[in-house]
């Protein structure tokens, strides 16, 4: 995949599609104004969570989640 995001450069493709589609749910789970604080441009940091099966995806405002391949958050 070219164009990855500078935070995800590490990640594998398949990784990195992971995290695109899980951020996609993720994103359309919440209302407007929740939105504007969890932009792609606003993750920090992705880390491979290989215990959990997962991507841990760190937001600039301190809060992190688990995205999982099945394209789930938590």
């Amino acid at each position: 995949m070219s164009r990855k995001l500078e935070v995800a450069q590490h990640l594998s493709d398949a990784e990195y599609k992971i995290l695109l589609e899980t951020y996609a749910n993720h994103n359309s789970s919440m209302g407007l104004e929740e939105r504007k604080k969890y932009t792609l441009s606003h993750i920090v940091k992705v880390e491979r969570n290989i215990e959990e099966n997962c991507l841990n995806v760190y937001y600039e405002n301190g809060e992190w989640w688990h995205y999982t391949p099945a394209g789930t958050w938590y």
